[in-house]
């Protein structure tokens, strides 16, 4: 059978439908624009939950959770959770620090072996575990992804720590999201607490809380329950592992993640056990750090208000996996959407209309907001600042294995150059400037051995300061299989107007 058929027949009936009263509360706008976003997006599977107060008050689930072996989704399937696992690292590492094994404020070398993060800007002791939770260490971009078939295994944590684990800005400077730091996390979790970060997790957060269909991965096979995750093409993704399982390795039921969530709203529910003290669960949402206009980082949580609501939320995006957890501390909610395909606007679009069912000041906003002509879009070029930069821009690029010269050129009317190596430049892609920080990719490659194993492309992400463009160059890989972004710090100085 055919995907689309076996979506269409998934349409016929809601896998499980309404788990808990309704009261006043009605989805069937959501009903409706999930199965029109299965249809056009030929999506497999969603599975939703919502929380108010003490109850789930509706869970469901829509599609198939394996469309060779055709089983259906329910709110029990686990799925894969992408970035949602960072919240419950973040837990893990809470509870660490409430039993003083860890302390916030003191810097991860100080609970790691014998290989040691390392800072190219500023110092490894500014590295410290609350700026890491809130993605502010100066780490740069970075995932690698392990598929079964892929010919290579992950690597040991130190060897990854030894080549990637630099602060590519001062520690506290700025935010840049880093799946490697909740992979230094989840490595601290293994090393303070004496067992596997696996082992730590189940006993320490998913058995006292009561999420019995919550692990850090899953074994596929005959016997799986867990939803497999799908392509572009609705093709099944080999199972893949990580260098950071503390940032994306966890999986999850809508069922359990919706009780997750209730437990971080403080909401005491049957079969849970207090991990954490009250307070610390409220210092976990507490404005930390900034992430950008109108965002603020939590301790593992992304915190902004939306039409007129405070959410504390984290969602999660990789291949085969696009999912949201929210949560609405003023209203007590707590809304779950997953889906086992990466297309992200679907999941947000379903988000906000579960949000709006259950929340009616949300509600209000979100009409009057439709009715509204959307605003213009912010430029992504600060044409002021990117005239400041003119001239052209030599330096290296620092990998682990190597040391290449990089030469940038920035000039009115035309894209910068990029060039490595000397080699004949080339334009940048989709460039941005935006508050100093300079981004775009060009078709050049990296030479290092790890960055050369499948084509990519470099990123650039630069920051503009003293004279100076420092920052990373991330190799990027731009095959239909999502592998790796592997970053190297980057140092440019201008020679000439």
């Amino acid at each position: 059978m055919s995907a689309l058929i076996s979506i269409l027949a998934a349409l016929c009936a809601w896998a499980m439908p309404l788990v808990a009263q309704q009261g006043a509360f009605d989805f069937a706008r959501a009903r409706a624009m999930i199965d029109s976003i299965m249809l056009a997006d030929k999506i497999p599977s969603f599975a939703v939950a919502v929380a108010k107060g003490d109850r789930i008050i509706w869970e469901a689930a829509r599609g198939y959770a394996d469309l060779e072996r055709q089983i259906p989704a329910t709110p029990a399937t686990p799925y894969s959770l992408a970035s949602i696992s960072k919240p419950f690292t973040a837990t893990g590492i809470m509870i660490l620090v409430q039993r003083e094994f860890v302390r916030l404020r003191a810097p991860v070398n100080h609970y790691l072996g014998g290989v040691k993060v390392t800072a190219r800007e500023g110092s490894a002791d500014a590295m410290t575990i609350e700026r890491i939770l809130t993605h502010t260490a100066g780490l740069p971009l970075h995932y690698q992804f392990f598929y079964e078939d892929g010919g290579y295994a992950r690597p040991p944590m130190d060897s990854t720590i030894r080549r990637y684990a630099v602060a590519v800005y001062p520690p506290g400077a700025t935010y840049q999201y880093s799946n490697l730091g909740f992979g230094l996390l989840d490595y601290v979790i293994s090393r303070k607490s004496g067992m596997p970060y696996a082992d730590f997790m189940r006993q320490e957060i998913f058995m006292p809380l009561g999420l019995t269909s919550t692990s850090v991965g899953v074994t596929y096979g005959p016997n799986s329950r867990a939803a497999v995750r799908y392509d572009n093409e609705n093709k099944p993704l080999p199972y893949y592992t990580f260098d950071h399982p503390g940032a994306s390795e966890v999986y999850s039921s809508a069922h359990d993640l919706a009780r997750f969530g209730m437990y971080h709203l403080g909401t005491r529910i049957p079969r849970q056990r207090q991990i954490l003290a009250k307070e610390t669960l409220q210092d976990m949402q507490r404005d930390v750090a900034v992430e950008g206009p109108g965002l603020i980082r939590g301790l593992g949580w992304s915190i902004r208000t939306v039409l007129g609501v405070r959410r504390v939320s984290h969602s999660g995006g990789m291949p085969g996996v696009s999912t949201f957890l929210a949560l609405y501390p003023e209203e007590q909610v707590v809304v779950v959407v997953l889906q086992n395909k990466g297309i992200r606007r679907a999941t947000e679009a379903i988000v906000t209309e579960l949000s709006a069912a259950v929340i009616p000041r949300f509600a209000s906003e979100l009409r009057k907001a439709r009715a509204t002509p959307p605003p213009p879009p912010t430029p992504v070029i600060d044409s002021t600042r990117l005239a400041e930069l003119h001239g052209t821009w030599r330096g290296y690029v620092h990998s682990y294995a190597d040391s290449i010269p990089i030469a940038l050129t920035i000039a009115a009317g035309t894209p910068p150059l990029l060039s490595l190596r000397g080699a004949a430049p080339v334009p940048l892609m989709s460039v941005a400037l935006h508050e100093g920080i300079l981004v775009g990719r060009a078709n050049v490659q990296m030479s290092a051995p790890d960055l050369a194993r499948h084509p990519h492309q470099t990123l650039l992400w630069l920051r503009s300061h003293d004279g100076l463009l420092t920052g990373y160059a991330a190799a990027e890989t731009n095959t239909p299989r999502a592998a790796y972004a592997l970053a190297s710090y980057v140092k440019l100085a201008r020679v000439s107007p």
